[in-house]
Parts: structure tokens; sequence; C-alpha cells
């Protein structure tokens, strides 16, 4: 299952190296993909998380 998040506080390719390294440490979370000119992520799971997980995820400087 994929799901696609906008994703706002990501100004460089760090933030985008930080943002797939937090979100690809959930549980059941199987790739993680950030698309920094769509302040998009692109999240393929093996089954539903809930946003909010996503966000407790992320430090405060991102907002999903």
């Amino acid at each position: 299952m994929k799901h696609t998040y906008h994703i706002s506080g990501m100004t460089c390719n760090n933030c985008k190296a930080s943002v797939e390294k937090y979100l690809s440490e959930i549980e059941s979370v199987i790739n993680v993909s950030v698309n920094l000119e769509k302040e998009e992520v692109e999240v393929t799971m093996d089954r539903h998380i809930e946003t909010k997980t996503f966000q407790e995820a992320l430090p405060e400087k991102y907002m999903l």
C-alpha cells in the first residue's frame, strides 16, 4: 500500500535524508521517497499506518 503526503519544512537534501530516515524506522514501513520540489513524501507500507504515527516520528520543524 502506498500513500503520498504533503510535507513542509524541508529545504535541502539533508532534510530529505532525515525525513526518509525517521519515517523508515516506523514498523511496517517498506520504503520512503521524498520529493523536495513537490514537498511530498511517498510511503510504502505493508499495513495501514495512521498519519499521526508519521507526524510523531518527525521533528517539529517538518509538518506532515
